[in-house]
């Protein structure tokens, strides 16, 4: 038997008692046990998740707690795991226990651990909702190993989430060492002399089907007289915080319609855990009605294999295969009758009753905490010692490393022959939105840059219909209008400045980066058209425009009047940074709010043409002092929308929109372009992470399913839809990373 007696330092990461909660039970056993395994030098301690608006007092055994709904705890979580001596991490998961949706707070701990993570997964869902698959893949990614309950779990991740089978271990759920079948003392203790038990434990909820046992009863009460249901355990706190205890009280009411109140006893408690044992050990049989059959585990029922009752269940997954080969019996979802006809055969005949809790009691066995903590303590050494290959993500910023592959195929979806739709829902496009020129502009410059770099197909199809939209929305004053809605009406006599600032940028990016004469002319023709209304744009609209004209003058750099306007509109954004700065404040404004990069690097690309080095400087100061804002502990963290950061003020942290880090991509690029700074390629690779999971949630914005992106990060998690912003966005900062390839080897 497995026994080290060596030193080893775990951090066990779950609910924990005394919060009400199986998980909390499970994390408590699984530690105490584990923590025989190894020496008393060892550290082994627990990070518990207390519910909102509760305070416990924990054992000694907790170290650091988490406020469920506290986003930061799950930081600073991290970095007291961090700063301990743990060696390796053992999280306990279920979508429940966790803080936003679907638990995706616990991403942002996960990925700020720097040493490895064993995750037992206590739900293993075949049919995940979208956020749900999107962060159970981040869990996978930044786990050493999966440590699942059933073969049933082992088959879906295999087939849903594409987990290689070397990543998984199959170990039982762990239950009590019962010392033997001999009910009698127990049952001596419950006034259960000479009584048949049947029992139900757990926390309570509807779902938990009990009506079916009840309505069981009354066929069987005129045969065995003495035979008592006992349902034990508390209401499901979150059920009672809802629904109080009409779910009890309708179960009351249902035993004396059914006139059964000598035959069911109620016992409301959450029991400690001696307790429970003997419970289980004073029953003969045990019934879990539960009513979903997408349940990959049920302690309860583990225990109850484990005292070696008699077991009878509903076909959810866990029963199904831990009830098979003749160690108990199932029956339909709310088939009362079935139920009765099975405990009927085994009340009648005492030496079949006996047989199967003798096989049942044999198989429990090897799920007791002394085998199941064996195997805990191998693989959590193993995996300490790094002697078990390890494909997952910690220690540091490790998203990006390899880049995904260029595919547009969501644009593709998101556009029609009219132009890209600005929203979508999940992926689905929203035709109800209609098209808009920013989205518009910027998917023409990534289809240009990618027909450029990539030489492109389907880039190259996209833009004519790109070029095409523009046109159709520049008025002839050389004016631009923004929205248009599906039945092609204008919906607004003229654009914001900052849509047309970026239909500027589309056209000038067209007339430098087209191999093809006929776009440079048309786009050439357009934006000389716009060159009377760029002075009278706001900043961001100025700072677009300008972006423009550098491309633009690249091509024809003896057009004076565009060179002229270049000055003009770069001297309008270096007195806004001038007019604005203060000693603690290097900025263009008094708020960083959307969009932000773009003005720094306006001030980079025109440096590349005027080489004058006060915009070089103060570019560069203006950029340092966004870093020192958006960057915190060594990943992207973007202003968010809710409220901006104004001057003197604390910044907001979400929403966090993928157009802000697009830009700050972007404007990396074009730091290295005129310095040849490499710190800017790694500034400019970390700030690409924010796409990949290095962000403050630790999840993925990028779908490599869809191949689109969320359109923003949210406090309760990325937005499931995925609209045409959000995606080009990224895909335009994945081709900055394309065309600077020597970023990958950067260390």
């Amino acid at each position: 038997m497995f026994n080290f007696k060596k030193d080893l330092n775990v951090a066990f990461i779950g609910d924990f008692p005394p919060r009400i909660c199986g998980i909390a039970t499970f994390t408590k056993d699984l530690l105490s046990s584990v923590s025989k395994r190894f020496s008393g030098r060892s550290n082994i301690y627990a990070v518990a998740i207390t519910d909102e608006g509760k305070e416990y007092e924990y054992p000694k055994e907790v170290l650091f707690s988490i406020e469920q709904t506290g986003q930061k705890d799950y930081l600073e979580a991290a970095n007291f795991i961090n700063t301990s001596n743990a060696q390796v991490a053992c999280l306990q998961h279920e979508y429940g226990i966790f803080g936003g949706r679907d638990g995706v707070y616990i991403l942002s701990l996960l990925s700020k651990l720097n040493i490895p993570l064993i995750t037992t997964l206590h739900t293993v869902l075949q049919s995940p909702t979208p956020n749900q698959k999107k962060v159970m893949d981040e869990i996978i990614k930044r786990s050493t190993v999966l440590i699942v309950m059933s073969e049933r779990s082992i088959a879906i991740l295999k087939e849903v989430y594409k987990v290689p089978e070397s990543k998984i271990e199959m170990i039982h759920h762990g239950t009590p060492k019962f010392s033997s079948l001999d009910s009698s003392h127990f049952k001596k203790r419950f006034k259960m002399e000479g009584k048949k038990m049947i029992l139900t434990f757990g926390l309570m909820s509807p779902n938990k089907g009990i009506e079916t046992v009840i309505k069981a009863l009354p066929s069987l009460i005129k045969d065995f007289p003495d035979l008592t249901y006992v349902v034990l355990g508390k209401t499901h706190p979150h059920v009672f915080n809802q629904w109080g205890e009409k779910y009890r009280e309708s179960l009351i009411k249902l035993v004396d319609k059914l006139k059964l109140r000598k035959h069911v006893i109620f016992d409301d408690r959450f029991v400690a855990i001696e307790e429970l044992y003997a419970w289980l050990q004073a029953s003969d049989i045990y019934v879990t009605p539960y009513m979903n059959k997408a349940q990959a585990v049920s302690g309860t029922l583990s225990y109850a294999i484990g005292a070696g009752n008699a077991s009878i269940s509903t076909p959810y997954w866990y029963a199904e295969e831990m009830l098979s080969d003749g160690r108990g019996y199932l029956f339909d979802f709310n088939n009362s009758e079935k139920l009765s006809s099975i405990l009927r055969d085994l009340l009648k005949d005492e030496k079949k009753l006996r047989v199967l809790q003798k096989k049942t009691y044999k198989f429990g066995r090897q799920m007791t905490w002394e085998k199941v903590s064996a195997r805990y303590a191998k693989l959590l050494t193993k995996v300490a010692l790094g002697k078990i290959s390890d494909m997952s993500q910690y220690a540091k910023s490790t998203a990006v490393s390899s880049l995904p592959d260029f595919d547009l195929s969501h644009i593709k979806r998101l556009t029609d022959d009219t132009g890209i739709i600005q929203h979508a829902k999940y992926i689905v496009p929203d035709k109800s939105t209609g098209y808009c020129l920013d989205d518009n502009s910027r998917a023409m410059i990534m289809s240009v840059w990618a027909r450029f770099i990539l030489r492109d197909k389907t880039a190259k199809e996209l833009i004519p219909v790109y070029c095409s939209f523009i046109r159709y929305m520049q008025k002839d004053d050389g004016k631009f209008i923004n929205f248009l809605d599906y039945k092609h009406a204008y919906m607004e006599d003229v654009g914001s400045d900052d849509s047309n600032g970026r239909a500027i940028w589309a056209l000038g990016y067209l007339v430098w980066r087209t191999h093809n004469d006929a776009y440079r002319s048309f786009a050439a023709e357009m934006l000389k058209k716009t060159f009377p209304n760029i002075p009278k744009l706001n900043l961001r609209g100025k700072a677009n425009a300008v972006l423009g004209l550098v491309c633009y003058l690249r091509v024809y750099g003896g057009d004076e009047q565009a060179l002229h306007i270049l000055k003009d509109m770069s001297k309008d954004i270096m007195d806004a940074f001038l007019n604005n700065k203060s000693q603690d404040w290097s900025w263009f404004e008094d708020i960083l709010c959307y969009d932000n990069a773009v003005l720094p690097m306006s001030l980079f690309n025109t440096y590349s043409i005027l080489k004058d080095e006060k915009m070089l400087t103060a570019a560069k100061e203006s950029m340092t002092f966004l870093e020192g804002i958006i960057f915190k502990n060594g990943i992207l963290s973007i202003v968010g929308n809710e409220g901006w950061h104004k001057k003197g003020e604390a910044r907001a942290q979400f929403d966090q929109q993928p157009i802000d880090v697009a830009a700050v991509v972007l404007a990396y690029q074009s730091a290295y372009r005129v310095t040849n700074d490499i710190e800017y390629l790694k500034k400019m690779k970390t700030a690409f992470g924010w796409f990949l999971g290095d962000n403050d949630m630790g999840v993925s914005m990028y779908d490599a399913e869809s191949k689109g992106c969320s359109d923003g990060l949210m406090k309760n998690g990325p937005s499931m839809n995925q609209g045409a912003e959000s995606t080009v966005s990224f895909i335009t900062a994945l081709m900055a990373m394309i065309e600077e390839y020597e970023i990958e080897n950067l260390e």
